[in-house]
């Protein structure tokens, strides 16, 4: 099973499928040749030129409602010149496999093929179906991957839970391994600012240059730039942790719950990228990404224009967003909305999170799995329209040493998984999933 696994995720890795332009057809056709081997019957569903889908169903009982596993197959852009292996060469060296997708989430991709083939060749009686979605185009708002599915083909993944991304890895704090468990994630507002100017000669410095004017306005938008909102994810988070940590941390988390006092202590710690972690899921953040300005240097422009990633979180709207960008920014800056997705969160006291927490266990028992919002937005925005409730939970176990944050992964240069830590992770899946489903 972990040999199978572990050739279908490295296969996956070495087809390039950075969004945009996706191109996962390729990707979706491996994973439903790999399924139909031991006779499932994967459907591969186009949402656009060779924007493929493949959805495939193991028949249960009917005695209870349906459970989705679900993975994207696009990725994200890599500079190989940055990488010590390249990005899509799937090579493994030193007990890690590189590439980019192995976090982000090709590794969700082949666990989930690797489950649903070992049920069907036991011949397990399920209770419940068992579906699988690998989707496409999640990296640029779900689009023509699970919101496609979901609007045009939603009986075909209609579930009572989904588990995907982002969960079941390894946090280390204060020398605990804790393992959390996506039961919210913020909400997203892609936008435009711009400013407009008078155009004139380069030779002669304008007080109105709009280069100008929108280069201090983004200047403003610093990581702790909005305010903290304090939510009830976060709240179980907080409470989750509290009790494994050293006595002086007992009394500092909780007073993360005091806005007033946020930025103080994520200062005080020493770990820097929890604090970046911490700060990002306890407000709204706008991150300038884009910039556009100009067509010659001896010109300035009547316009100068910048894409803003903005994350809202849970009980954020975006008019509630857009006011305090707004506010920061001032009159001066036009925003206008390119993209929204609305946040999502769900209960952790139900019986298949504990499910989750019980298979995490079983994979490392000194860890302790514990609610989580995540900053970033999954296929949970869409699926969760069905009413399903949506966990994120593709476990990893990460070595102890060397020390490497799973945050610092995503997206980043030399995105890698330890084999072992993904062999551990699928025998998880397969615990969490043949316990509910069996």
């Amino acid at each position: 099973m972990h040999d199978e696994a572990l050739e279908l995720f490295r296969a996956l890795l070495r087809i390039d499928t950075t969004n945009p332009p996706g191109n996962e057809r390729e990707a979706a056709q491996l994973l439903a040749d790999f399924l139909a081997k031991d006779g499932l019957s994967p459907k591969l569903i186009d949402s656009g030129p060779l924007r493929t889908n493949v959805v495939t169903r193991l028949k249960g009982t009917g005695a209870r409602p349906p459970l989705l596993l679900t993975a994207h197959l696009d990725v994200v852009a890599a500079e190989p010149s940055r990488w010590k292996h390249p990005p899509f060469g799937a090579v493994i060296d030193d007990g890690w496999l590189y590439g980019r997708g192995t976090v982000d989430m090709k590794n969700m991709a082949a666990m989930s093929a690797m489950v649903m083939r070992v049920l069907k060749r036991e011949g397990a009686v399920l209770q419940r179906d068992l579906i699988f979605a690998a989707v496409a185009d999640e990296e640029a708002g779900c689009a023509l991957g699970s919101q496609y599915l979901v609007d045009h083909h939603a009986d075909e993944v209609r579930a009572e839970y989904a588990l995907g991304e982002i969960g079941g890895f390894t946090l280390r704090l204060a020398g605990r391994r804790l393992y959390p468990i996506q039961v919210a994630q913020k909400g997203m507002v892609w936008m435009k600012a711009s400013v407009e100017g008078t155009p004139g000669h380069g030779s002669m410095p304008r007080d109105d240059n709009p280069v100008v004017g929108l280069a201090a306005a983004l200047a403003k938008l610093v990581p702790d730039a909005l305010p903290v909102h304090i939510t009830p994810a976060l709240t179980a988070f907080l409470r989750g942790v509290v009790s494994t940590q050293p006595k002086l941390a007992q009394v500092m988390l909780p007073l993360l719950l005091r806005p007033e006092l946020v930025d103080r202590l994520l200062g005080l710690m020493p770990d820097k990228s929890t604090a970046r972690a911490m700060s990002a899921i306890m407000r709204n953040t706008a991150t300038p990404t884009v910039l556009r300005a100009g067509t010659k240097t001896n010109v300035i422009p009547s316009t100068a224009e910048a894409e803003i990633d903005g994350r809202t979180v849970p009980g954020q709207s975006v008019d509630d967003f857009l006011r305090e960008v707004q506010a920061l920014l001032g009159p001066k800056v036009k925003l206008d909305v390119l993209r929204s997705l609305e946040p999502v969160s769900v209960s952790s006291d139900t019986p298949m999170f504990a499910t989750l927490c019980d298979a995490l266990r079983t994979m490392d028992p000194e860890g302790i799995p514990v609610p989580y919002l995540i900053p970033g937005f999954t296929d949970a925005a869409a699926f969760s329209k069905l009413g399903t409730t949506y966990y994120g939970f593709a476990p990893i176990r990460f070595p102890d040493t060397p020390k490497v944050a799973f945050s610092e992964l995503f997206h980043g240069d030399n995105e890698r998984i330890p084999v072992e830590g993904f062999k551990v992770g699928l025998d998880a899946l397969l615990l969490a999933v043949r316990k509910w489903c069996c």
